[in-house]
């Protein structure tokens, strides 16, 4: 079944390049805003951003080279604003492209399945949201557990990493549960809890193939994680520029890593729902 769903996607992605569309589109956004975090220090963007950098971090992470320590801070939460005005009726969008590409006779439109995701758009938000806090808990609550109720020692040290890869792999577990809702809520016209219902249904028939399908690509997410944890060594052994050069990176491997994600489940789930037809 994942070698039939990998061969469906890369040849969808040949036939209909454009399904890549809604990924382009968020990555140039996300790129957007790592350009104007970059110069944020410099006039006219101190008028926005000086006083909350001063406010936060202190006045010396304005200047050079102080300002590329903060500079993956910053574009994490702005990643996190493009998602919530637009990454996630990009994701809906792509969903709409898979559904049409599937559709005997019908051409892939871009514009028609924008509109059709940004009239979904709060429960896109929705199901979004739940999977970004879930991760985040995932994440960072054993890290603070830690930290608060231990000292620093070799052993904890080693306890933290450890579990930081653990929360790495349950956060991954968590999107693959979830991730049947968008083509739900987009395909099939659910609600948002019909929608994550759904999704767990069709995990259940399809766990093993979801896990890879999700898992595969994501490590490549892993790997990037691991050397923007070396960022500021980095910048110390080279120039501080460096660190904008892996945040444009990470924005290239998350344009493989959703498209690859995203499409390849969502043709996953136009199969199951293919088969369940037959079945009936």
């Amino acid at each position: 079944m994942i070698r039939t769903v990998w061969a469906t996607t890369f040849r969808m992605i040949a036939k209909y390049p454009a399904v890549l569309l809604p990924f382009l589109l968020k990555a140039i956004f996300e790129g957007i805003v790592l350009t104007v975090l970059f110069y944020s220090p410099r006039p006219p963007f101190t008028a926005i951003f000086a006083q909350p950098v001063k406010n936060i971090f202190g006045a010396a992470y304005l200047h050079y080279p102080y300002n590329f320590s903060i500079l993956p801070t910053l574009f994490y939460y702005g990643q996190v604003v493009v998602m919530v005005i637009f990454g996630v009726i990009m994701y809906g969008m792509a969903v709409a492209m898979v559904s049409q590409a599937h559709s005997e006779g019908e051409g892939v439109r871009a514009f028609g399945s924008f509109n059709r995701a940004a009239r979904r758009y709060f429960a896109l938000l929705g199901i979004w949201a739940i999977i970004y806090i879930l991760s985040f808990v995932i994440l960072k609550a054993p890290t603070w557990i830690i930290t608060s109720t231990m000292q620093r020692t070799p052993s904890s040290v080693m306890l933290l990493q450890v579990l930081s890869y653990t929360g790495i792999a349950v956060a991954f577990l968590a999107e693959a549960l979830f991730i049947y809702a968008y083509p739900a809520l987009m395909i099939e016209r659910r609600g948002v809890f019909g929608a994550i219902a759904r999704s767990f249904g069709v995990v259940k028939h399809v766990f093993f193939a979801t896990i890879v399908l999700v898992f595969i690509p994501r490590s490549l997410e892993v790997l990037f994680m691991l050397v923007k944890q070396k960022q500021q060594g980095l910048m110390n052994l080279t120039f501080p520029e460096i660190t904008l050069y892996i945040l444009a990176a990470g924005i290239i491997i998350s344009f493989i890593t959703d498209s690859l994600v995203f499409l390849s489940t969502a043709n996953l789930f136009m199969l199951k729902q293919e088969t369940e037809k037959e079945s009936k």
